[in-house]
C-alpha cells in the first residue's frame, strides 16, 4: 500500500501557497513523523509526543505490519499515510509526503526512518528532527563489520540532521559523537499513571514553546503498594514483541534458572522459533492483547522483567513503573545512562533477583527506588524538552 492510501486531512487544514517554515517558535507548528518502526514503543513515543504539543498538526507516514496492533491513530493525526514497499519506494514517499504535507518540521522516528528522512533533498536539513529510539549500531544480533557500515551511514547523514531529540542521555551521548557541533535535546520518554488510547485533538492555548497547565515540573507520586494476592509462586511479566532485540531466549534461561517457585509470562508476540524458546522453557506466551488486559496482567503480576540486549529508553519499563511494580533489567548501557538500580548480567542473577523479591520489604524497596531513579520523566518534563527541541527546528539559520 503506497501513498495512495491515505487518510485525507479535516476540511481547512490544506492551506494552498503554504510554504514550509511559516511556522515559528510561540506558534502552531505543522509536524510530519515518520518511521517504519511501528511497534508498541514507536507507536507510544508517538503518541506521546503527540500529546505533548496538541497545538499543532500531526500526520504520520507508516509502514505497517499486521502483527503491531494500532493504537488509534486515526483519532490523533490530521492524516496517515501508509509507506510503499522498498527503500527507494519509501524515498520517494517521503519527499511526495513533504511536498504535498508541506510540514514545518518532519520528525524521523526510528534508523531507516532517519535514512529515509535525511536522504530527500528537498527537506532542509535544519527542519529535520531524528530521534533514533537507540541508533542501529547498537544492535548486538549482527556482526561487526554491520555495525560499522550502520555507525558509517549514521556519520554521514548527521550533517543533514537538524535535531536529535534523544530518548535517553546514552542516546544524546551517540548522537554528539557522530558530528561535532550537533543539536541534542534529551526528551525524556514518561511514566503514565494511566496509559490512555486516545488524545484531545487540542488543548486551547497550547502551542510551541508552551506545556499544558498540569503541574509540568511536578515528580509522579511513587504508586502506592499494591496488596499481594497470597499464593504459592510470584509472577514475573515481560511485554513486547518476540524477537531477537528482546533477547527471549535470556529470559528463557533465566525461567529454568528460576525453578517452580516463579510464574514467568510473556505478553506480545513475533518471532516463532523464539516464541517456542520461551514455551520450552515453561514461559506463558499470551499473544499480543488489547491495552487494558495488558493493564490488568501487570496489575495482578509482581514484577516486571525487561531482558533486551539493545534499546533506547523502553517505555514498558516506565509502564511497568507506572503500574507500580519493580521491574528486574538487564545491564545494558541504555539502562545504566538511565540511572536504572539493580541492573543484572547474566540470566542466572536475573532469576535471583526476581526470586528475591518474593519478599514484600524487599519488593516495595526495590519499586521506590525504580521510580524515585526515574521520577524526572513527567509529561511536562517531556513536553518542556520537546518543545525546545521543536523550537530550534524552526529557528531562522
Amino acid at each position: 500500500m503506497g501513498l495512495d492510501a491515505v487518510k485525507r486531512s479535516k476540511p481547512g487544514d490544506a492551506r494552498p501557497g503554504r510554504s514550509p517554515g511559516d511556522a515559528r517558535p510561540g506558534r502552531a507548528a505543522r509536524v510530519l513523523h515518520v518511521t517504519e518502526c511501528w511497534g508498541s514503543g514507536v507507536a507510544s513515543a508517538v503518541h506521546a509526543y503527540i500529546r505533548a504539543t496538541p497545538g499543532h498538526d500531526h500526520w504520520l507516514l507508516m509502514a505497517h505490519d499486521a502483527a503491531d496492533p494500532l493504537l488509534g491513530e486515526e483519532s490523533l493525526l490530521r492524516g496517515l499515510r501508509v509507506f510503499a514497499d522498498g527503500h527507494l519506494a519509501r524515498i520517494r514517499d517521503v519527499a511526495a509526503a513533504y511536498r504535498e504535507i508541506r510540514p514545518d518540521i518532519v520528525h524521523a522516528h526510528s534508523s531507516y526512518a532517519g535514512f529515509y528522512v535525511r536522504s530527500c533533498p528537498s527537506i532542509p536539513r535544519r527542519r529535520v528532527v531524528y530521534t533514533p529510539h537507540c541508533y542501529a549500531f547498537e544492535r548486538t544480533d549482527v556482526g561487526l563489520p554491520v555495525r560499522y557500515g550502520f555507525r558509517l551511514a549514521e556519520t554521514l547523514l548527521a550533517p543533514r540532521t537538524g535535531v536529535v531529540a534523544a530518548v535517553s542521555p546514552r542516546e544524546a551521548e551517540l548522537a554528539t559523537g557522530l558530528r561535532a557541533g550537533q543539536r541534542v535535546v534529551y526528551v525524556p520518554n514518561t511514566i503514565p499513571n494511566t496509559i490512555p488510547n486516545t488524545i484531545p485533538d487540542t488543548i486551547p492555548g497550547a502551542t510551541l514553546g508552551t506545556v499544558p497547565g498540569t503541574a509540568s515540573d511536578a515528580a509522579p507520586e511513587v504508586p502506592a503498594p499494591r496488596p499481594r494476592r497470597e499464593r504459592s509462586a510470584l509472577t514475573a511479566v515481560s511485554v513486547g514483541r518476540v524477537c531477537a532485540q528482546k533477547d527471549p531466549a535470556f529470559l528463557a534461561a533465566a525461567a529454568r534458572a528460576g525453578g517452580p517457585g516463579v510464574r514467568w509470562v510473556w505478553v506480545g508476540d513475533g518471532d516463532p522459533a523464539l516464541r517456542r524458546v520461551l514455551e520450552e522453557a515453561g514461559v506463558t506466551v499470551t499473544g499480543w492483547l488489547p491495552r487494558e488486559e495488558v493493564l490488568t496482567l501487570l496489575g495482578t503480576a509482581d514484577v516486571y522483567v525487561h531482558t533486551a540486549s539493545w534499546e533506547g529508553a523502553p517505555v514498558s519499563v516506565l509502564e511497568a513503573v507506572g503500574a507500580g511494580l519493580p521491574v528486574v533489567a538487564r545491564d545494558i548501557p541504555a539502562l545504566r545512562s538511565l540511572g536504572v538500580p539493580g541492573l543484572v548480567d547474566t540470566p542466572a542473577a536475573c532469576a535471583r533477583a526476581v526470586q528475591d523479591l518474593g519478599e514484600g520489604a524487599r519488593r516495595e524497596s526495590a519499586r521506590r527506588r525504580l521510580a524515585e531513579a526515574l521520577a524526572g520523566h513527567t509529561p511536562g518534563h517531556q513536553a518542556e524538552s520537546l518543545a525546545r527541541a521543536y523550537a530550534l527546528a524552526l529557528e531562522a539559520v
